[in-house]
C-alpha cells in the first residue's frame, strides 16, 4: 500500500512538472519573432491578459507587406490569432487563422500555408548608453555603451514651429514617416488603415524584431494626434512591457512629437518625423543581407 502511494505521488509530481514545463507565461511570447530560415517574416505580439494584438510583415520597411493581427493567449495553448491582409484603403483582402506555440525556445506558427519556425533575434536590441530591459526572461542582458567623448556639447537650438498646425484627419496621418538615423539604422513609422481604425509599426533597423514596436490606440482631436508605441520585449528602463505615449502635431510634412514612458512627468523623446510617404511608394524596400 505504501509503495502504491509513493508511486502515485511520484506520478502526480511528474504530471505537474510536465504541465509546468509546457505552460509558459506571456513574458516568453511577447514582442518580435522572425522566421529562422526561408522567406523573411516578422511577427510582433502585444499581450494584455488574454488579449493579443500586433502585426506581421515580410520586408518591414515596405509598408505594403504590413498586416494587422489579433487573437487570444493561453499559457498552455499559446496564441491563437487572425492576420488581416489589407488593401491600401484598409479594406480586407483575406483573413488567415494561425496559432503560435513555443517549442524548445522557438515559436512555431502553424496554419494557413503550413508551419513556420520563428526565433528571437540573437543580436538583441541596439545597445545604447543607458540601461535596457529585455524579454524573454532568459535573454542575455543588453550591453551598456560608454557615451561618446569629445565635442563642444551644449543644448540644441530651441524648436521653431514651421507653420500653423494642420487640423488632422486619418488621411493626414496614414503613410510612412521617416525618423531618426540613416542607412541600415534608419527608423520607419508605418501607419495603415484597417477598416475604420489606424494601426502601425515603428522599426529601425527593420530586419531585427527587437527594434520593432507596435503602434496602437490612435486618436485624433483637432490638430493633435495621439498614439502609443508599445514596448513588449525591450525598452529603456527596468519595467516591461510599457506603452510610450505620443502626442504630436503635423505641419509642412513634419510630424513633431513628444513620446513619454508612463513614469515620465517632464518632456520625453522630443523629435520630428518627415512624411507621409505613400505606402505604395515603399514597395520593394528590401534590406541588404
Amino acid at each position: 500500500m505504501i509503495s502504491r502511494t509513493i508511486a502515485f505521488i511520484a506520478g502526480a509530481c511528474a504530471a505537474l512538472s510536465a504541465t509546468a514545463a509546457s505552460a509558459e507565461s506571456a513574458d516568453w511570447y511577447r514582442g518580435g519573432w522572425k522566421t529562422e530560415t526561408g522567406n523573411p517574416r516578422i511577427y510582433e505580439f502585444v499581450t494584455r491578459d488574454r488579449a493579443v494584438t500586433g502585426y506581421t510583415c515580410t520586408q518591414c520597411a515596405d509598408g505594403t507587406t504590413l498586416a494587422s493581427l489579433s487573437g487570444t493567449f493561453d499559457e498552455a495553448g499559446g496564441i491563437a490569432f487572425t492576420v488581416r491582409h489589407l488593401n491600401l484603403d484598409g479594406s480586407l483582402v483575406a483573413a488567415e487563422n494561425l496559432t503560435a506555440k513555443l517549442s524548445h525556445g522557438k515559436l512555431v506558427v502553424s496554419g494557413g500555408q503550413g508551419e513556420q519556425v520563428t526565433i528571437k533575434d540573437l543580436r538583441g536590441p541596439t545597445p545604447g548608453a543607458y540601461f535596457q530591459s529585455i524579454l524573454p526572461p532568459d535573454a542575455p542582458p543588453v550591453p551598456i555603451l560608454k557615451p561618446a567623448g569629445g565635442g563642444a556639447g551644449g543644448p540644441p537650438p530651441p524648436y521653431v514651429q514651421p507653420a500653423t498646425w494642420r487640423q488632422l484627419t486619418e488621411a493626414d496621418v496614414a503613410g510612412v514617416w521617416i525618423g531618426f538615423g540613416v542607412g541600415m539604422e534608419k527608423q520607419y513609422f508605418v501607419i495603415r488603415r484597417d477598416g475604420d481604425r489606424l494601426f502601425g509599426l515603428a522599426c529601425g533597423r527593420c530586419d531585427n524584431p527587437y527594434t520593432h514596436g507596435s503602434l496602437e490606440n490612435f486618436r485624433i482631436t483637432g490638430d493633435v494626434l495621439e498614439f502609443d508605441i508599445v514596448h513588449e520585449d525591450w525598452g529603456d528602463g527596468k519595467v516591461l512591457p510599457f506603452n510610450r505615449h505620443v502626442k504630436a502635431n503635423i505641419a509642412m510634412n513634419e510630424l513633431h512629437m513628444d513620446a513619454r514612458r508612463p513614469d515620465q512627468s517632464g518632456p520625453g523623446i522630443v523629435a520630428s518625423l518627415i512624411g507621409p510617404i505613400a505606402i505604395e511608394a515603399t514597395r520593394g524596400n528590401i534590406y541588404l543581407p
